[in-house]
Order: C-alpha cells, then structure tokens, then sequence
C-alpha cells in the first residue's frame, strides 16, 4: 500500500514505541533530497509545572498482558505508561505519543494522537528527551521533545482530568541559552531570534473518516473551524476539542480507499526567550455508542444550559440519528451523529443532553433512504414519519442446485444513487458491494432502480440483472453461477492482506476471510505491516477450513527501504526488524524465520512507489543495472517474488507498466525472480481482495487442502500466472511457467480463457522485454489458444500477456482486463 501522510506517520508512531530508535515518516517525497539532520538543541531547564488535580493513576506498563483493553489494535509495550481513571484506561508509548484509549476491558480502536509543534505550515521534527511520571500523585506522564535545529522544546503533559476525559496540555519552551542571530540586511546588530510556534495534534483514527462538526464524515481535502472532530470505528468511538475555543482542523487530499489524518492547530503564539508559550489543552473522550455520543461528552466548554431530548430507536443494524444546527431560516450546520439501534439502546426511547439552541433531526440507516428532518424535539412522538424508508432485496447464489458464497455489486441506475451500506463492513456489506454468505440474504435497499451482479471471482460466470425497489416491499434475485474456466491443477492466491492488525487496516478478520472466500480466492498470506496475523483461527470458526488455506505473514514496513513481505511464518512469531536496518539485515532475518529457513518467502511489494518503493529508494537503474549494482552497495537483491502488480493500480493499469520494465530488467540480468500480482487490500471495497490474484500451479487438480511446502516451492519455482480477469498460461516446448528449455526452435502454446463477461483484446508474447508477436482478439467464445514457432538463445526468455480494454464493470466497475504468465526460460 502507499503508506502515505496520515499512515506514514502513525506507522513511524507506533513502531517507534517499539524500539529504541526514533524514526521518520515512511512517505516523504521521493523529490525531497535527504538532509543530515542538524543536531537537536536541548535546552537548559525551565520549570514547566505539571497540571494540578490530575485524576486517577499513571503507572509503567510491565508487559502487554497487564493492560486491560483488547483487540488487534492494542500498542502497548514494556516501557510505555498507563493511566487509568473511571473505568477508562490510556496508554502513552515511551515515544510520547497516544497509542491505545479505550473503556477498561474493552476494545482499543486509537492508532495513534500525536501532541505536535508547528512552525509555519510544517510539523517540526523532534527528539524525545524524556518520558517520565510527574505531578504531586505521580499521575501523569510528562513528554519533553527538542526541536530539531531550533533552540525550542515541546513539553505534553498527558492525564485524566475533568469530565473523566483525557487531557493533553502542552507548550513551547525557549532556552534560556540562545544565541544571536544576524537578521539579514549588511551592517544590521544581531539580536535574539523572535520564536514562535502553533501547537496543535496530529490525529490518526486508523484510515476510517473524520466526523468534523459543520461538514460531518470528511473525505477530501478541507479546512475547517470546528467545535470538535470525531471518530467511530470496530466499536469504538472517540472525539476531541479543545479548551481554549474552536479547533481549525486541516485534511489533505486522501488517496484512493484512505482518508487523512486531522492536523489541527489554531493560532500562532510567541515563545518568550527563557520562557514558555500559553498552553494548549485539548480533551478527547471515547464511547462505545457512537462518535456523538463521545461528542456530546466533551467537557471542553464552561457548563452551558444543556437540556433532555428523547430520541428513539429503530430495528435496524447501523441505524443513526444525525443532529445538525438550524438558524430557523432552514439552512443546517451538520453537528453530530448517535447511535439508535434498538439492538444497543433497547426498544425504549433514550435520553440526551443537548445544547440549547435549534438543532433538526433525521434517522438514517445502511440501505436506507433518510427520513425527514425534523425538530429533534418532535423526532421521538413523530418516529413513523421520521423512519428512513427502504425495500428488501433476498439475494442467494448457486452452483449446480447448491449454495455458494459469492461477490454482490448493486448499482444505480436512471437517476438512482448507489446504495451506500457503509465504509465500514456490516455482516459483508460495504458502500455498494455485498460479500455473500452460502444462506440467502436480505438487504435493505432505498427505492429505486438498480443494476445487480452477482460474481465468484475470475473463474465463474456472473449474473446481471435490472431491479426496482419500491418502499416497503420485497424483490428477490437469484443467481445460478457456473465455474466456466478450467483452472485444474492450479490454485488462486492473494499473496498481499491487510486486516484489523495493521493501522491503517478497519478490516475485521472475520470479514476478511468472508470477503476471500467470496471471490473465490484458494490461500490467502496475511500480511499486516510489521505484525504476524493468523486468519486459521477466524477461518476454522467460520467453517471456512475446506474453503481457504491461510498462510502466516508479515509486511517489514521499514521507514528506509520500503515493504516486504515474509512468509510463512509461526503464528506466534514476533515481526521481523524494521527500523534501523539495511536490507541485507532484513533479508537474512526473513531466512532465519521458522518454519522454512532460508526457503521463506521474500516478496518486494508495490518496489515504484516513492517514499515506500524499494526500487525507488534505491534509485534503481534499469538502463544501467550492472553498474548500478556496483556503486549500490546497500543494494540488495537477493528476494524471491517481485509484485508487479498491485491492486492500487487496478484502476491506473499504465502503473503497472514501470514495473514490469523494472521486472523484464532484472530477469535479463539473469535474476529468476518470480513476479506476482497481489490486491494490497485493506478494506472489504476501494482496493478488492483477489483483485489482482496469482494462480499457482499445485498439480493437486485443484484439491483442498493445498499443501503449504508444495504451494511454497511452486511459488520459488515461478509456477505462476498473475490473474487480473483472464487466466493465461504458456508452453514452449511442453515446459511450462518457470521452467527451463534447450535453444534453439520451439512451438510457443498461449492459451487464454476468461468466462463471458471479460472481454480480451489481444494477447502479447514478450521475448527478453521486447514485445515478439502481437495477437488481435475479436469474437472470442470459450478459451483461446495461439500457437507460433520461434528461435531462442541462450538467456533468452519469454511470457505471455493478455489484455483488454472494456472494464471489467460486473466485477469492479472501471478496472480492465490484465493479466500475464511468469517467464518460460532458454538455458
């Protein structure tokens, strides 16, 4: 994946409360030449007096298990602090930064909060001096950083205060031993510089949206004067404010399936020499209900006349009461969301305490049309005509008269918008797209009228129909799907999976694995950045075992050098190293892993991607690459599989195109590596599981379940066609994807199949990274298959591609066909 701003950081946050080391963000800009960082000016002390009547109590973290929350989220470490107060525990990571909050018990959903000194528009790079227990019980943690290159520091204080929240002041401070600088114009006195800093967070809730009071869920770039952020995600929700007024909250433009961290940070204030700046407070507080019921918990504001609102409940999953601000002149200042399912709350009424002043209400739910705003006091006695109205779609699949799981995409049609179930998965439904168990399911859908399409991966026919949705009624489809491409012998891989453990990964394990199984996808390598994940348990607990194999793994997700992942690994192996070591380090380290030794996998994933890309980190020369090699000491090439092709790329085909001249590069250098094509999924919808997949020939005829040590050598064996719609294989002289022929003349066999609704253009041969022959599709009806004589020498090599220029749009609406063989090899 781009681990770009918002990840970037979080990443170097949380691995950096891991290890001794103090890192860098993974995502600078590849244009951005790096800089030996000057050498950080630690002030002489000046008293910075902790907050007084801290509540609660602060202790060090001996280990793990003695920090009462759960969930794959959790970050604490030996050596971080733990503060704990009614029921709510935090946890600092000897870095300074807020890694896990959550209620005592409960679920951690806080990747990372980081207190933050800005000067200009930039965030200032610092180095912690120091994590220590202050104040007159010893309950709160106290953070000093030195600014890099400024004669500053940035002081946090982080403890439980009023409102049961937690609090985090903080301020700039000035050395008491700073020295003259010449201002600039010829002959001018030097004097003491002027210092002056904004003090803000940088707030990463773990790649799910931002709720910013007056614009709601934040998606693109925006700046905004808010009254409070906040955020709900895996059953945890939390929200923030501050003190001293309005937070000005900035978002970048997010990537494709990511949405940015809140930077925040309101005004710029001056540092006295040998002084302090005014202090920063901001308060954050968590509910397991709703990001507005954590909202309506901000204790930020002196006590305002709050009055009793009953707001009702509805029997439906993900069901919400969204609260916005009215004038009375019917324009709306989008305020807050809260729960209202009847599931949580019960079938009673429930009560609020709301500000004063004019607030509208409306119900809305997944698949639902939202209902009416009305005058949140009149919302429960009006709750019939406030419902949000939807139909009932009964959706099933089926294979020769039997269940099967399959891929559901319902869109929009004459003026109809897409559904919308959500970007957070419910049961496998997200935004627009529904992962179907073998039962038959119900959805709610908004009337309307809709196009359905029914698919199981690349191997299957697919079922499209019109739909129309009226209010209140039901519509069902059924789907008869057929496998219609022979894949005997061969097994689909996704070789590049991201879940709950990672940061940047709001995918619970369970709809991972229903999202697999779904589009048909055979062994599935668990991949989370710089975390070992098992999917085994979560599969076995479905009764998914004669479905999908699952592979243990580990993205190395280093600030340095990029991502690469290692499998297979023991489920209860630690990540390998990732900070503070050279690729050599992190390559012998995969080699050591167990069960395999130094036959572990090693792939170098998405190897163009700037601040994140191996081969850009290393400035690879393809034109040049002997030479490169000899002046790139650090340069290691020693890795098995090479990602080729990434599902981020899906919908930007052309950037696969760098990398396979990067790939056609190496192996004419005589490097065997084996390319691949993996999804990088990260949630259920944006980057789809499968989407690309390996087919990896097993020769078990397809049998479950796939041998691990037999599908790990097939893999090193370069036994692979990257599948991205068509299923393509090549043959020369009977000896198939990585295997080797004699010089000379040989017939060449590419066959190609694909069911009905991928069309395929043309078919490549590539001979030593030039492009041999070229043969025009039309008309295609069941499998391909073109044969041509050619002369080879020794070194040569050749694959197979097949293309196509109409989007696969029953599958993922946009994407095109691409898919390509692994190389036949001349001795």
């Amino acid at each position: 994946m781009r681990f770009s701003s918002p990840f970037a950081l979080a990443l170097t946050a949380l691995a950096a409360s891991c290890a001794a080391a103090p890192t860098g963000p993974t995502g600078a800009s590849a244009s951005d030449p790096p800089e030996e960082p000057p050498a950080p000016v630690v002030p002489r002390e000046v008293p910075v007096d902790p907050p007084a009547g801290a509540l609660g109590t602060a202790a060090p973290v001996a280990s793990r298990e003695n920090v009462p929350l759960k969930g794959l989220r959790v970050d604490a470490r030996t050596g971080d602090f733990v503060l704990s107060h009614a029921g709510r525990v935090a946890v600092v990571s000897a870095r300074g930064h807020l890694v896990d909050y959550g209620p005592e018990g409960g679920a951690d959903g806080m990747v990372s909060l980081q207190s933050v000194l800005q000067i200009g528009l930039g965030v200032a790079a610092t180095d912690v001096v120091r994590v220590e227990l202050v104040g007159e019980k010893k309950n709160v943690v106290r953070v000093d950083r030195a600014v890099r290159g400024q004669p500053l520091s940035h002081v946090s204080f982080y403890f439980f205060g009023p409102g049961d929240a937690l609090w985090i002041e903080s301020v700039a401070v000035a050395s008491p031993e700073i020295e003259p600088v010449d201002p600039g114009p010829p002959g001018a006195a030097k004097r003491l510089p002027a210092l002056a800093v904004t003090l803000g967070e940088n707030i990463h809730w773990g790649n799910v949206p931002t709720w910013v009071e007056g614009a709601g869920p934040v998606t693109s770039a925006l700046q905004l004067r808010t009254e409070f952020v906040a955020r709900q995600s895996l059953g945890t929700a939390y929200a923030l404010c501050s003190a001293e007024g309005p937070l000005f909250a900035r978002f970048g433009s997010p990537e494709y399936g990511f949405f940015e961290a809140a930077l925040t940070g309101e005004r710029v204030v001056p540092v006295v020499h040998a002084g302090a700046s005014e202090r920063r407070r901001i308060a954050v507080t968590l509910s397991d209900r709703s990001s507005g019921d954590a909202a309506l918990a901000l204790p930020c504001r002196a006590p305002a006349a709050r009055r009793r609102i009953s707001l009702p409940a509805l029997p439906v999953r993900g069901a919400r009461v969204e609260l916005a601000r009215c004038d009375g002149a019917g324009r709306r200042r989008i305020y807050a969301e809260l729960g209202a399912e009847e599931r949580v709350f019960g079938k009673t009424d429930r009560a609020i305490d709301l500000p004063e002043g004019c607030f509208d209400a409306r119900l809305v739910a997944p698949g639902h049309a939202p209902g009416p705003w009305i005058r949140v006091e009149s919302l429960a006695a009006e709750v019939l005509r406030a419902k949000p109205t939807a139909g009932r779609l009964r959706v099933a699949a089926t294979e020769g008269g039997k269940p099967i799981p399959a891929r559901l995409l319902v869109r929009g049609k004459d003026g109809t918008p897409d559904p919308d179930w959500g970007d957070e998965p419910l049961a496998g439904a997200a935004l627009n797209v529904v992962y179907l168990d073998r039962s038959e399911r119900e959805l709610f859908l908004p009337p309307g009228k809709y196009h359905v399409a029914l698919t199981r991966g690349f191997s299957y026919s697919a079922h499209e129909e019109d739909i129309e949705v009226a209010a209140g009624r039901d519509v069902s489809v059924r789907a008869k799907l057929e496998r219609v491409v022979d894949t005997k012998g061969f097994v689909s891989a996704d070789l590049h999976l991201h879940a709950e453990p990672s940061p940047d990964a709001p995918a619970p394990l369970a709809e991972r694995v229903r999202s697999l199984v779904s589009v048909g996808v055979d062994v599935a390598v668990a991949t989370d950045h710089n975390a070992v994940t098992d999917y085994g348990p979560t599969i076995r607990e479905m009764g998914l075992a004669s479905d999908l194999v699952s592979i243990v793994g580990d993205e190395v997700t280093s600030p340095a050098w990029g991502h690469f992942n290692v499998f297979p690994m023991l489920p209860a192996s630690p990540p390998l190293p990732w900070i503070g070591v050279l690729p050599a380090e992190i390559f012998a380290a995969a080699r050591a892993q167990k069960p395999y030794g130094t036959s572990t996998i090693l792939q170098v994933n998405h190897p163009r991607w700037g601040g994140i890309g191996y081969f850009e980190l290393l400035r690879l020369d393809t034109d040049d690459l002997k030479g490169w090699l000899d002046r790139s000491p650090i340069a290691d090439m020693g890795f098995d599989l090479l990602e080729v092709y990434n599902g981020d790329h899906s919908r930007y085909i052309a950037g696969v195109e760098p990398v396979l001249r990067d790939w056609y590069a190496l192996l004419d250098a005589g490097f065997r590596v084996v390319g691949t094509g993996n999804s990088d999924s990260h949630k259920l919808v944006y980057h789809e599981a499968g989407l690309p997949r390996n087919m990896v020939f097993v020769g078990n005829d397809g049998k479950r379940p796939v041998a691990e040590a037999a599908f790990v050598d097939a893999l090193r064996k370069g036994n692979v066609s990257v599948s991205g719609g068509p299923f393509v294989r090549i043959e020369v002289s009977g000896k198939g994807m990585g295997e080797t022929i004699a010089p000379g003349e040989a017939e060449v066999v590419v066959r190609v199949d694909a069911p009905p609704w991928i069309e395929i253009d043309r078919i490549e041969l590539v001979k030593r990274g030039k492009t041999l022959r070229t043969f025009p599709i039309t008309g295609r009806k069941g499998p391909i298959e073109q044969r041509s004589r050619e002369t080879f020498e020794k070194g040569d090599w050749i694959l197979a591609i097949a293309r196509g220029s109409k989007p696969m749009d029953a599958y993922v609406p946009g994407v095109p066909p691409l898919s390509f063989t692994n190389p036949v090899f001349v001795r």
